[in-house]
């Protein structure tokens, strides 16, 4: 008995010395930026999506979501996005986006639109010493406006569409630039928002701003609130939530999509999480493409994003990862093996993304499942070029001269 547990805790042993660590994995790299405007440095993080340097994939553009409390807010958000836009799942309900994460270390400097000594219940308080540096919400929306969005949209490749992302005072922010700096940002997500800063006063004048708002561009806002019943001293917090949906309900021009919801078991502190879930669901609504659908009837792939441009003021291009599982369920002789469909997703997405390495692999499969051998070899010697560390490409294509 012994021996064999001496042999025993050898293998172990022996298992455990031969790990060894391969890589590190982390998530987005941070960065500083001097800020003129606020004359001071700047921290943010950005986390670019997966496909963003996939050598298998185009060198596409992406939208980008801002997102404020960086230090806190960056990693989670980052976590659920890409889950909701991961290939490795099938799962396409959002697009996949560059994420980048805004710190503050003067929360209510920076965050609030005016200045003001009033507490979260409406009552005015002349000793309250956390109010005394409020009222830089300008010019933090500038350094956001003016610098750090020129920045990021220099360095990395983006669509012109924007996600507005913030909690609590952050939310208030977020709902200021939806109603006075609209069309700055396409789409708002406000987490339980402070809207009853200063007794509320921006939700008072909600109306007027509503009703001769500045832009036609599609502006869509979520807004998250804790549920009241477990929330006992928050009345005038909560309520203040509610008068903006009104103000929403009855005076919101068509342009502007809303949407008012109740989180239930949740607290001021723990609501982020699923409103970062329900909340990017809304201003992403209709997203998701039908992938049984476009199996029946490819034709159906570039109306739906062709569509997603009057619903959400979002225009971009078919999904690559999308058109590349079309093509290879289409020409993979194990899936489901149709020449002709194969072609028409190719010719679409080639159309998009001429120089898609994983697609011209693809057109390479459906002349081989088309009895094009010649053909096949042109196609996988472009996706070979075109990526050549594919090592299966070159397998394939080697296959393929030998015959």
């Amino acid at each position: 008995m012994t021996k064999k547990l001496f042999i025993l805790l050898l293998s172990a042993t022996s298992i455990f010395a031969q790990n060894k660590e391969i890589e590190s994995v982390s998530i987005g790299k941070k960065y500083t930026i001097r800020s003129g405007i606020l004359n001071e440095d700047r921290t943010y993080w950005v986390n670019l999506p997966a496909s963003y340097d996939d050598p298998r994939f185009s060198k596409n553009s992406y939208p980008v979501l801002y997102v404020l409390d960086g230090k806190s807010a960056f990693s989670p958000i980052c976590g659920v996005l890409n889950f909701m836009s991961a290939r490795e799942n099938v799962n396409y309900q959002l697009p996949e986006m560059i994420v980048v994460g805004v710190d503050t270390e003067n929360r209510v400097r920076d965050f609030t639109p005016n200045a003001s000594n009033r507490a979260a219940d409406g009552s005015a308080s002349k000793s309250n010493l956390m109010m005394a540096a409020s009222g830089g919400g300008e010019q933090f929306f500038d350094f956001i406006s003016k610098e750090l969005i020129p920045l990021v949209e220099k360095n990395h490749r983006t669509l012109p569409y924007r996600v507005y992302v913030g909690h609590s005072l952050g939310g208030l922010t977020t709902t200021y630039t939806l109603l006075y700096h609209a069309g700055v940002f396409d789409a708002y997500l406000a987490i339980d928002p402070s809207l009853w800063w200063d007794g509320a006063s921006m939700i008072n004048k909600s109306p007027e701003i509503l009703k001769q708002y500045p832009t036609q561009k599609m502006q869509r806002y979520y807004v998250s609130v804790v549920d009241s019943v477990s929330q006992r001293g928050q009345n005038f917090h909560i309520n203040s939530i509610h008068n903006f949906g009104k103000a929403l309900k009855d005076n919101a021009p068509a342009n502007v999509k809303w949407k008012v919801e109740v989180i239930p078991n949740t607290d001021h502190s723990s609501i982020p999480l699923l409103t970062w879930y329900y909340g990017l669901q809304f201003l992403f609504e209709g997203y998701e493409p039908d992938i049984y659908g476009m199996m029946r009837d490819p034709d159906l792939m570039e109306k739906h994003f062709k569509h997603l441009e009057t619903t959400l003021g979002l225009k971009m291009p078919p999904l690559e990862q999308v058109l590349e599982i079309l093509s290879h369920y289409f020409s993979a002789p194990n899936r489901y093996p149709n020449a002709k469909k194969a072609f028409k997703v190719l010719e679409m997405g080639l159309k998009h993304f001429l120089d898609s390495p994983c697609l011209n692999e693809n057109l390479g499969k459906a002349y081989v499942l088309n009895n094009e051998p010649q053909k096949a070899v042109a196609a996988y010697e472009k996706a070979f070029y075109l990526n050549p560390k594919d090592e299966a490409v070159k397998k394939k294509l080697e296959e393929l001269k030998e015959k």
